[in-house]
């Protein structure tokens, strides 16, 4: 407990107050408020020194993240943004200008991206003509059941069942093919052959012309067109059946060339089933009648080459590379 002092002890105390008091009453504080030259006192100080004083890890770890969110309202936030005014003050030519596409390109690698794509489409449009055109194909058997006597007999080459490659189902995979699937194929190789020999005679042109400067056009000579696309019939047939064993519309269809066991055909093979194919179409019906009467499909070439024709794609990936060769 403190002493008690006595009057003229509180005396100076007393009078101190008094002025203090009175001084606050006097002190204009707004007027030195607008005498404070802020922008002065700013310039006076050394922010690089007071960064330098900082611990910013100390104030990182002072700061309560969560609560800092929690008292955050986003509804109240967006209110507050005017996006109109943030579009308006960005420059999309200048980022765009900024942007380096090639190289955006090459690190996005779209190229296996685009080509994977397109080829699942390809295998999933292939998948399901084929299976289609199986289904005619079955048709076509029931149809003319009466006409063959196929009880009991193979309907697949040898050295296909015995390897396993003969598989039952929807694609009738190492199966003698049907008429419909070859007749189409048939078909595809006519587009496909003439579309490549029109080709290759407007780049004969074209280079004859730059050569000697005449025109020449071998369609406005008769017979050098025949034999040219004689010549080049003979060779579409013969080197596509004796390197792989099938030709563009055999594989855009999904059938393969084989002998009669079921391997891979030899290169004198192809170009003998090419020299009696003409045969066979010129006897129609006659040359052609063992795709429909016989249960292993031959007809006259296959016969004379002693080859035949099978299914040979998987309904499970829709198709096989057709420039494999298979033994």
């Amino acid at each position: 407990m403190s002493p008690r002092r006595g009057p003229l002890e509180r005396l100076p105390q007393a009078i101190a107050e008094q002025v203090v008091r009175r001084i606050v009453e006097v002190i204009d504080v707004d007027e030195i408020v607008r005498r404070i030259d802020v922008d002065g006192i700013v310039r006076r100080i050394d922010v690089d020194a007071l960064m330098q004083r900082v611990d910013v890890d100390d104030v990182v770890r002072r700061v309560d993240v969560d609560a800092v969110v929690a008292r955050i309202d986003p509804d109240q936030l967006m209110d507050r943004v005017n996006v109109d005014r943030i579009v308006e003050r960005i420059d999309v030519n200048a980022i765009a200008d900024r942007i380096d596409v090639d190289e955006l390109v090459r690190r996005a690698d779209l190229g296996p991206i685009i080509a994977q794509s397109t080829s699942g489409m390809l295998e999933e449009f292939l998948g399901l003509l084929r299976r289609r055109v199986v289904a005619l194909d079955e048709l076509c058997d029931r149809l003319t059941r009466f006409a063959r006597r196929s009880a009991g007999r193979p309907t697949a080459p040898p050295d296909l069942v015995a390897a396993g490659k003969h598989i039952k189902g929807d694609n009738r995979e190492g199966q003698y093919a049907g008429p419909v699937t070859r007749l189409l194929a048939v078909a595809a190789d006519l587009a496909a052959g003439w579309g490549l020999f029109l080709l290759a005679t407007l780049s004969v042109q074209v280079a004859v012309r730059l050569v000697s400067g005449h025109n020449y056009s071998l369609l406005s000579h008769s017979l050098a067109s025949l034999d040219a696309t004689v010549v080049w019939a003979f060779l579409y047939l013969t080197l596509q059946w004796g390197l792989s064993g099938r030709t563009i519309g055999m594989a855009v269809l999904g059938i393969r060339v084989v002998d009669v066991e079921g391997r891979a055909i030899h290169l004198h093979a192809a170009a003998l089933r090419a020299l009696v194919l003409p045969f066979s179409i010129a006897l129609a019906p006659i040359g052609l009648a063992g795709i429909v009467v016989r249960s292993d499909r031959r007809a006259l070439h296959d016969l004379c080459a002693k080859t035949c024709v099978v299914y040979h794609w998987n309904v499970r990936t829709g198709s096989r590379n057709w420039a494999a060769r298979e033994v």
